[in-house]
């Protein structure tokens, strides 16, 4: 059995796969060149969108990062006054005789100030032009 194997190994046919690697070459170096061309040009034409695109991520997540305390806010005070996340038409209404500020005040503060900071540099320049100046 062994030695028919070998016979078969040693006779010279090779299989589909042996053949097929045997029998490819190289391409053409003016194809090879065609096809970079046009790689290239598609990467630096899908570049401009992807920078387009990554600008606006970019500024979407600055949004979000914006108003994330006051969402934050909003559910921490849910979660005390509740206990949970899910409506509270199953609980009882309890009356709160807290005295301080509202939450819904806080929070717009809070959004606010970040707001303010984080543009500082753009409303000094709007409002007070002069102190560049100086």
């Amino acid at each position: 059995m062994e030695s028919a194997v070998i016979e078969r190994k040693g006779s010279g046919k090779l299989g589909w796969r042996e053949q097929t690697l045997a029998s490819m070459s190289v391409p053409p170096s003016p194809l090879i060149a065609l096809v970079g061309i046009v790689v290239l040009l598609l990467y630096l034409s899908s570049y401009s969108n992807y920078r387009a695109q990554m600008y606006k991520t970019q500024a979407s997540f600055n949004l979000f990062l914006l108003f994330l305390p006051m969402i934050l806010i909003f559910l921490a005070y849910y979660m005390t006054k509740y206990g949970r996340f899910m409506s509270p038409a199953t609980k009882e209404k309890v009356v709160n005789a807290q005295s301080g500020a509202s939450p819904w005040g806080v929070s717009l503060f809070l959004g606010l100030m970040l707001m303010l900071v984080s543009y500082q540099s753009y409303f000094q320049s709007k409002w007070w032009p002069h102190w560049r100046a100086i």
